[in-house]
């Protein structure tokens, strides 16, 4: 089977976004089964950006990238 695209998310990318669409910022552990090198992927990648909040520590937003990554055709 042919690699996929780097525009195209895997599936555990799109958990991911899909669960941050949903959502206006969620910790990691709430990403789950998503990981830490996953959504550093996906932060290089530009489809999320990281938010510290001091009250609530790291927050991971989608970013408009981010939404249009998802609505790409698999």
């Amino acid at each position: 089977m042919p690699l996929r695209a780097g525009h195209i998310p895997h599936h555990r990318e799109r958990i991911a976004l899909q669960k941050m669409s949903a959502a206006l910022g969620l910790p990691l552990e709430k990403l789950y089964p998503v990981g830490k090198n996953t959504v550093e992927g996906m932060i290089a990648k530009g489809w999320v950006v990281r938010e510290l909040d001091a009250k609530a520590g790291a927050r991971f937003c989608i970013t408009p990238a981010g939404q249009a990554a998802l609505k790409v055709k698999i």
